[in-house]
């Protein structure tokens, strides 16, 4: 592990323990005691889990973050946004969109939560661990999920 770590760290870490070593979701006790042993600070473990509340927040509310229209159209990204995101990374959220991967709103979920990550750039290695995360808990997501899984096998590690 990095001396450093990223919220997107410490989240890759928790998602891959959530996903593949546990058998039932766990509490936020477990996930706090997990990544303390994984030698994740309290500092890191705090700004992953509020992190994931928000997540969850922004997923439960249909009015914290809205796209501004339901026709058809291409999601032009601010300035900052095109300096955090590379263009691999905003061409594979186009492909997510395109694919019915990822809706309006989850596509301005997705890119919320990758603009509070503390990483300068972000591709899309990062982008494909974070569209996991917000997919993880939704419905109907399976086959998706299951997509861009494989995708994360053909790459390489997060860091």
């Amino acid at each position: 592990m990095q001396s450093q770590p990223t919220v997107l760290d410490t989240l890759v870490y928790l998602f891959d323990y959530l996903v593949y070593e546990k058998k039932k979701r766990p509490t936020i006790a477990e996930m706090h005691e997990e990544l303390g042993a994984a030698g994740f600070s309290q500092k890191d473990i705090d700004r992953a889990m509020d992190w994931l509340a928000h997540l969850d927040t922004l997923q439960e509310s249909n009015t914290s973050i809205k796209p501004l229209s339901d026709t058809p159209s291409i999601r032009q990204f601010s300035d900052k946004e095109t300096a955090k995101i590379t263009l691999e990374g905003r061409n594979f959220i186009h492909k997510l969109v395109r694919m019915n991967v990822l809706d309006k709103q989850l596509c301005e979920i997705l890119i919320h939560k990758l603009m509070s990550l503390d990483e300068q750039q972000l591709g899309e290695l990062e982008i494909n661990w974070v569209v996991l995360m917000v997919l993880y808990n939704r419905d109907g997501q399976e086959a998706n999920t299951t997509w861009l899984e494989q995708l994360l096998m053909e790459k390489q590690p997060l860091h």
